[in-house]
């Protein structure tokens, strides 16, 4: 009998065009661009928080969180990212074998994404999110600028549901825990957005408390609140709570939020951040 030969599974660019350029030369020439200016004396950050807006809106942000694990020699890029919108809360796993962006082709490391998916019954092997959701996407032109050999772990968590981030905690303690050393995890979120500027401005001053002071509990309750909430609330509870973040310090390299480009005032305000985390 002959062996079944698994059929190679590709996450097209979904958003290419739309968030980021899909000229390959434009977007290799901007993200260069964003990087070169993005002037930090610490290269060696054991994991990042990077925004996943419009590279116009927020690009400056991610290139300065990337910038700051620029020095460090990984083997593998965890990216954690929320899926918006999501009705079930469900941690989601790729089905593909590479995650395509205009610049190149990235290898989804799929020993490790079986390794996750025989963690609980919550977690996913499903394209369709993955398909669906930008946050991931918009952290590739930097992995594949500044760590393009690396193997690419891409997580989506659904429904922010203290299970479902119970059972992300869980699996990242079980499969990370000893691929620290050789694993950039970046976390892509925002920190905080309302249609009410006073709103926005105070969940985003929340989160980020809670964020640089790794409380991972006080956010996790905090997930009740559906306005303002930072899109990534449960992906940082889960990697406090994992024990991952354990001996490094979360320090603010910068934020801003999108009023420079809010068009009217019944848009969302939304609010940014890089943060690096640090021996310490």
């Amino acid at each position: 009998m002959k062996e079944l030969i698994r059929q190679t599974k590709v996450r097209d660019a979904t958003v290419a065009g739309i968030f980021y350029s899909d000229d390959p030369s434009e977007l290799e020439a901007k993200i260069s661009s964003l990087l070169e200016a993005s002037k930090l004396s610490v290269t060696n950050a054991a994991a990042i928080l990077a925004p996943h807006a419009g590279l116009d809106y927020s690009g400056d942000l991610a290139a300065l969180a990337w910038k700051a694990a620029s020095g460090r020699n990984v083997e593998t890029i965890l990216i954690l990212s929320p899926f918006h919108g999501a009705d079930k809360a469900l941690v989601y796993l790729p089905e593909s074998d590479y995650f395509d962006i205009p610049t190149g082709r990235l290898i989804v490391d799929r020993d490790i994404v079986e390794e996750l998916h025989d963690c609980g019954t919550l977690m996913s092997v499903n394209d369709i999110p993955h398909f669906e959701e930008h946050g991931i996407e918009l952290q590739l032109p930097f992995m594949h600028a500044l760590f393009p050999d690396a193997r690419l772990v891409p997580i989506l968590l659904g429904k922010p549901s203290r299970a479902a981030v119970k059972a992300l905690t869980s699996a990242l303690s079980l499969v990370f825990a000893d691929r620290a050393q050789s694993t950039l995890v970046v976390l892509s979120s925002d920190i905080g957005s309302s249609t009410d500027y006073k709103a926005a401005e105070r969940s985003a001053q929340r989160f980020l408390d809670l964020f640089l002071s790794s409380d991972g509990k006080s956010i996790l309750d905090d997930l009740s609140e559906k306005d303002g909430r930072a899109c990534g609330s449960g992906i940082a509870s889960a990697y406090f709570s994992s024990g991952l973040a354990a001996g490094y310090r979360p320090v603010l390299l910068s934020r801003h939020d999108s009023s420079a480009s809010r068009e009217s005032g019944e848009e969302r305000l939304v609010h940014y951040a890089a943060v690096a985390f640090q021996h310490g």
